[in-house]
């Protein structure tokens, strides 16, 4: 009777290091796709956000900022109680400090009213943008004006560079990608990184012992020598594809039990790679970040967690906004209508506001 052969596996549990680099490797995985995601949601959305939302925005913004100069205009006009007046400082100071955010502080006659009505000029984020503008310097060669940043708006000025920002990111990346084919010489020994070298010699050691251990050619049993081929077959095809982890994976678990230092050659390599892929993960994780970063406002919007461009967001976005637009147009006309009925309908709904909001 023909004896199967029987592939002995490991009964112990997985190890807490094996563990973290499956997660480590999953990790990876993720923010990877994330940052594919992203880099294509900003391809295709930033045309049509250029297009169907910055015109909107800009619109937006102007009837606000001209409906505080309005509001402005009628207290001067018709006064302002008392008990009011706090409420009314504070509105017109926040209001204005936002917009100033926006549309940039290079805004001479909103700076002054905010000015008026929170009693000092406002202060701009040099010191904050500073360092940003440093590590456009360093990390893409873009010399940022801080000062035109503040003036325009840290948005609008992301915005209207964005186009070179990002053709200097992906120039970035080039270079780093054909930094490993530069002087490329087929017939040369290629240079390898030292982590490299020591993750092919643990790979081939691993590849070397399992195909000496169950290599069919030296197995009389016919059943037995189909199932270790197929089992060489599955080896090799992980060895050639530089599947570490999966070669880790059958090095623990084809090995006999006796042979402890299968294992602790495991565990050996396990620590090292551990290390090597945390360093991956927080470059990755960096790169992602700093792409939020600098599109920070489109990522808030008209991203998913995923990364991924979403179109109903961006249908709801562009719809609030239009709906904004129209009622503070609405707004400003009936300013016009009945002026101090308009005007006092404000201070009674600023006041409960920051009631409201102090509470």
């Amino acid at each position: 009777m023909q004896k199967d052969l029987v592939v002995k596996k490991r009964t112990s549990t997985k190890s807490r290091l094996l563990k973290r680099y499956e997660e480590l490797l999953e990790r990876i995985e993720d923010i990877q796709a994330s940052r594919r995601n992203l880099e294509e949601g900003l391809r295709v959305a930033i045309p049509r956000i250029q297009s169907q939302i910055r015109p909107l925005l800009t619109d937006r913004d102007h009837l606000i900022r001209k409906r505080l100069f309005r509001l402005d205009e009628l207290a001067d006009e018709f006064g302002i109680g008392k008990h009011e007046r706090g409420y009314f400082q504070e509105f017109m100071t926040e209001q204005a400090a936002e917009v100033l955010d926006r549309v940039g502080f290079g805004d001479m006659e909103l700076g002054e009213l905010f000015e008026k009505y929170a009693g000092e000029p406002l202060k701009s984020d040099a010191k904050v943008l500073a360092p940003i503008a440093q590590r456009f310097r360093d990390e893409f060669g873009i010399d940022i004006d801080v000062q035109e940043m503040l003036d325009v708006g840290v948005d609008n000025f992301l915005n209207e560079h964005g186009e070179e920002i990002r053709k200097k990111q992906a120039e970035k990346q080039e270079a780093k990608d054909a930094e490993d084919l530069k002087n490329f010489d087929p017939a040369a020994k290629q240079k390898v990184s030292r982590q490299q070298r020591a993750m092919l010699q643990d790979a081939r050691a691993i590849y070397l012992r399992l195909v000496k251990k169950y290599h069919p050619d030296r197995e009389t049993d016919e059943a037995a020598r189909i199932r270790k081929t197929e089992l060489i077959q599955q080896i090799t095809s992980v060895y050639e594809e530089s599947d570490f982890l999966t070669l880790l994976k059958l090095q623990i678990e084809l090995l006999e039990e006796e042979e402890m230092d299968a294992k602790t050659l495991a565990e050996d390599m396990l620590k090292r790679y551990t290390r090597i892929l945390q360093k991956q993960l927080d470059e990755i994780q960096q790169e992602v970040s700093y792409l939020k970063f600098t599109n920070k406002w489109l990522f808030e919007n008209f991203f998913g967690f995923d990364g991924k461009f979403n179109e109903r967001r961006f249908k709801r976005f562009r719809k609030m906004v239009r709906e904004e637009i129209e009622r503070t147009q609405r707004d400003l006309n009936d300013s016009k209508q009945r002026r101090e009925g308009w005007f006092r309908d404000w201070i009674k709904g600023i006041k409960a506001y920051q009631q409201e909001t102090a509470d």
